[in-house]
């Protein structure tokens, strides 16, 4: 069995400000895509969630 993540954890781990930020990451497939489960449900796994999240490359900002 997998470890589920509502929108809004997934939202919160990675920071994103908004629901639309998560989804065109969804679309463009740079990001996992959720699981549909009964009804209107939408879960992400957990550990795909985590394992994208230690490969993604880091931002690093510099001053000029």
């Amino acid at each position: 069995m997998w470890t589920r993540c509502r929108t809004q954890r997934v939202i919160g781990n990675l920071g994103y400000r908004s629901r639309t930020t998560l989804w065109r990451k969804v679309r463009a497939k740079v990001f996992p895509a959720p699981v549909k489960l009964p009804g209107d449900a939408i879960r992400w796994r957990e550990q795909e969630v985590q394992d994208w999240m230690e490969d993604a490359p880091r931002q690093t900002y510099t001053q000029s």
